[in-house]
């Protein structure tokens, strides 16, 4: 039998954050993502919380673990009225545009399945 090895801290690290972002995206995040995709251009933050209802405690933190994992970008805007702070504008890149299309289908596939199984 081998000597016991030193454990390789930096393959584990890795192999976490591999597993982390395999998980199932959650209703918000998916919600961000569809309004991003249907979006003509970038949104703010407080546009996507109108158009989705999430809560800024929530929206702020997701969409930055989402530019973290290169599902979007976000630069700041400066203002255009005087007295305002620049706001960041959001955009998904060409990994997140593919996610939220794949979450889109795979919802309308689940609605078809409900609908299919439904008596009438």
């Amino acid at each position: 039998m081998p000597a016991n090895k030193p454990i390789d801290i930096k393959s584990i690290y890795i192999d976490i954050r591999i597993m982390r972002k395999m998980r199932a995206p959650s209703k918000a995040t998916e919600q961000a993502l569809i309004a991003l995709l249907h979006a003509p251009e970038n949104l703010h933050g407080y546009e996507i919380m109108q158009i989705t209802g999430i809560k800024p405690g929530t929206l702020y933190p997701m969409l930055a673990r989402l530019e973290d994992q290169a599902m979007l970008v976000s630069h700041w805007q400066e203002p255009t009225v005087g007295g305002r702070p620049p706001r960041h504008l959001y955009g998904l890149t060409e990994a997140g545009r593919a996610l939220a299309k794949s979450l889109l289908n795979e919802g309308r596939r689940t609605a078809d399945r409900n609908l299919q199984t439904k008596p009438i």
